[in-house]
Order: structure tokens, then C-alpha cells, then sequence
């Protein structure tokens, strides 16, 4: 019955992370927005429902210059980070179904079997020695993951990380291996799709955007540093992909993680639009700012709660959580 009430005119963006099962994965699980079936799924489901969109069709949507079929959701797949996952099972599922993903890369990890530093924090804890400790910097914590379980436990180490105030990352990563009696990490094979994959994605009519070169968070370093990872990431998209790379996300997303300077590099550095990640808003035209576009997360709903989620959202342009 809801299907036949008018749908409010905007522009939903999903943000999507890792695709695959995190239960065998020893890395971060909270990474992970879907399995391959979940995924295909919830793409079969807006396609009957929603109405895709291409990034192009975003951008013109989000400058005003939409001329589709009138008042409709539309709907925007993006991907951030280029894990190997992305290429080996999300795009064939895309492809498959007619629709495009962005999938946003950050260039210093293209090909990569290196273990950003989420994953490593996910790892130590994971295979803690120790299940009770205490971290001080750059705030007091005490972890106790009998008590409070793993995923719990994890999400609160990981914001600690991100706060602002951790300005030395060594000193944290120190700190946690010996809270957690310290573990080696594993030899790893490749972690990241590569450019030859990028170069397939492309040709699969997928779109490719940046995320940064080294995931920093950018509203932690100076201008000449941010103005460094929002040129360098784009000059090596181009570079190696030969296409625009005229759209980027922000690491993190967080109204923390960037700031209205970042935004007015992004747009000197040629970026026609930019997607931030947090909130539960679709965009409505006439109020989106193009170097903060609403993107909305996947992760650890049913797929009932999906539909639900989906279909508020087509009335109403709030994605509730």
C-alpha cells in the first residue's frame, strides 16, 4: 500500500564498506556492510522499488540539472576503501544486475596487502592474551571483553582511536599491544584490487572516485598535508585510470573528520562534489551542499529492516536507524 504513495523527490546514497563473510575474516568485522547474497538481494529489491542512478546522474540531480522522470528516490551504490572483495564479489553482482557502483579508492593501498591501521587495532583484540586492560591515551578506557563482548569492546577502541585528540597513533597502537599482550601479525596476501581491476570496473561501467592516498583523517593535518592527499589521490586516478576522478569521500565521513577549509581544498583541487558519512538523510535538491553529500551506512540490519528503512525513506528522505 505504501508503494502507491508519492514518493519524496531526493537522492539516496548507501554507502557500502567490505562484501563478503566477516566470521571468517580475522580482520575488522565492522567493516563488513553485506554478504554476496545480502547484497544481491538488497539490489533486486531497490531495483523493483527505487530508482538507480548513475554518478552522473547524481551530480546533475544534486546541481539542479536533473531532467529524469519527475519526483522519484533515486538511488546512489557507493564503496568505500577498494578492498579485493569489492572487485571479486561485489561488482559481478552489480554488473549483473545493470547497475552502477562508485566505488571511492584510496591510492595508497591500490594492490596492497597492507593492514590499515582498523584492521590491525580488530586483530589485537581479537586475539588479546589478555581480556581485561586499560588503555590512557588519548583518553581513559577500560576494556573488559568478557563483559561487554567483542563487538562492543571493539567499537569503543575504535572510536578512542579516531577522537580528535589522538595525535600520536604510535603511542596508541603501543599502548594497545601491550593492554592486549601483544601479537605478531599475520603474512597476508593481497588485500586491495589493483589497477588492472580498476581498469576492468571501469570498462564494467562502474565509476571510480578518490579516498584520499593514505585514508588520514583530514581535519588532523595542516592545509599543505590535506591539499596533498586530495591532489596526489586524484593526479594517480587520472594518471592510471584516464578518467576525470572529479569525486571523492572523506575518510571517517564525520562531522569531525573534515572541516569547511577541507571542503574549499576539495573544491580547489577540481573535485566537482565530495560525500561525507554519517547522519540517516537522503538529499534533497535545493538544500545539498556538493562537498557534503549525505551518505547513508549499510551494515547489520535484516533485510526486512532494509526494505523498511528503504521505503520510509522514499516517503519521507529520512533513512531511519
Amino acid at each position: 500500500m505504501l508503494s502507491h504513495l508519492p514518493a519524496r523527490d531526493s537522492l539516496l546514497v548507501l554507502n557500502y564498506h567490505r562484501v563478503g563473510n566477516s566470521e571468517s575474516d580475522p580482520w575488522d568485522p565492522g567493516l563488513f556492510s553485506a554478504t554476496a547474497d545480502e547484497l544481491n538481494d538488497q539490489i533486486s529489491y531497490l531495483k523493483r522499488n527505487h530508482s538507480f542512478v548513475t554518478l552522473e546522474e547524481a551530480l546533475a540531480f544534486i546541481d539542479g540539472n536533473d531532467k529524469g522522470r519527475g519526483r522519484r528516490c533515486r538511488v546512489l551504490i557507493t564503496f568505500d576503501d577498494g578492498y579485493l572483495d569489492n572487485y571479486e564479489i561485489a561488482f559481478p553482482i552489480l554488473r549483473s544486475q545493470g547497475v552502477q557502483g562508485l566505488f571511492f579508492l584510496c591510492t595508497g593501498l591500490v594492490g596492497s596487502s597492507y593492514i590499515p591501521w582498523w584492521d590491525e587495532i580488530a586483530y589485537l583484540v581479537k586475539n588479546a592474551q589478555r581480556r581485561q586492560f586499560s588503555l590512557r591515551y588519548p583518553a581513559s578506557l577500560d576494556v573488559d571483553i568478557h563483559k561487554n563482548g567483542l563487538n562492543e569492546s571493539l567499537r569503543r577502541i575504535l572510536n578512542l582511536y579516531k577522537m580528535p585528540a589522538n595525535t600520536d597513533p604510535e603511542q596508541f597502537m603501543r599502548d594497545l599491544k601491550e593492554g592486549t599482550g601483544s601479537i605478531n601479525l599475520p603474512a597476508t596476501s593481497r588485500r586491495f584490487l589493483n589497477w588492472d581491476e580498476a581498469r576492468e570496473m571501469i570498462n564494467g561501467k562502474m565509476a571510480i572516485g578518490a579516498h584520499t592516498h593514505t585514508h588520514a583523517m583530514l581535519s588532523k593535518l595542516d592545509e599543505n598535508e590535506q591539499r596533498e592527499e586530495l591532489v596526489q589521490s586524484r593526479a594517480l586516478l587520472r594518471e592510471k585510470l584516464g578518467i576525470k576522478a572529479d569525486t571523492m569521500a572523506y575518510p571517517f565521513g564525520t562531522l569531525t573528520a573534515f572541516t569547511e577549509r577541507t571542503q574549499q581544498i576539495a573544491q580547489e583541487a577540481g573535485y566537482r562534489a565530495a560525500f561525507s558519512y554519517y547522519g540517516a538523510m537522503a538529499n534533497q535538491q535545493g538544500t545539498i551542499n556538493r562537498y557534503d553529500v549525505k551518505r547513508v551506512a549499510i551494515g547489520s540490519q535484516s533485510f526486512d529492516r532494509f526494505k523498511a528503512q528503504s521505503e520510509f525513506c522514499r516517503l519521507t528522505a529520512k533513512f531511519w536507524p
